[in-house]
């Protein structure tokens, strides 16, 4: 066998099994003031502000703004997801186990939430609360039922 072979077994290797670095194919600018924001749910203050993707579709960053004092009702999403506040003061906790609870995070805070687990959000600030939402996979919001 030749001296070779192994070391082209371990490149062949590393290109397959190392996840690869991903290019942007062009540059973007989006100014704060042009976010193109919507409605979620009509009977909800918070609104949506979709950066890069489709989160109903696959990976996303989308900016969530909510007034001061605003909490969400319980619910959980189809996917996992990271958070990271830009503004105000944020709480996110799970309920069922007191996780998170009773944690204070500010702006440049960061976390991360499991799939289809039920959860609580509330901006604790008098004023408003942005935040960053990425998701990697295709994301929808469920409600617990009442």
């Amino acid at each position: 066998m030749s001296v070779l072979f192994p070391k082209l077994v371990v490149a062949i290797a590393a290109v397959v099994i190392l996840p690869s670095q991903t290019y942007a194919l062009e540059n973007t600018y989006l100014p704060v003031e042009k976010v193109p924001y919507y409605e979620e749910m009509p009977d909800q203050p918070h609104r949506l502000g979709p950066l890069w993707g489709k989160r109903d579709v696959g990976p996303a960053g989308t900016l969530l703004k909510v007034p001061g004092g605003w909490q969400a009702p319980i619910h959980a999403h189809t996917a996992d997801y990271q958070g990271v506040v830009i503004e105000g003061t944020w709480s996110h906790w799970v309920p069922e186990t007191g996780e998170g609870k009773g944690i204070e995070l500010r702006p440049g805070s960061y976390w991360t939430q499991k799939a289809d687990q039920m959860h609580a959000d509330a901006c604790m600030s008098e004023k408003q609360c942005v935040i960053l939402l990425i998701n990697t996979e295709p994301y929808s919001t469920l409600f617990k039922s009442r």
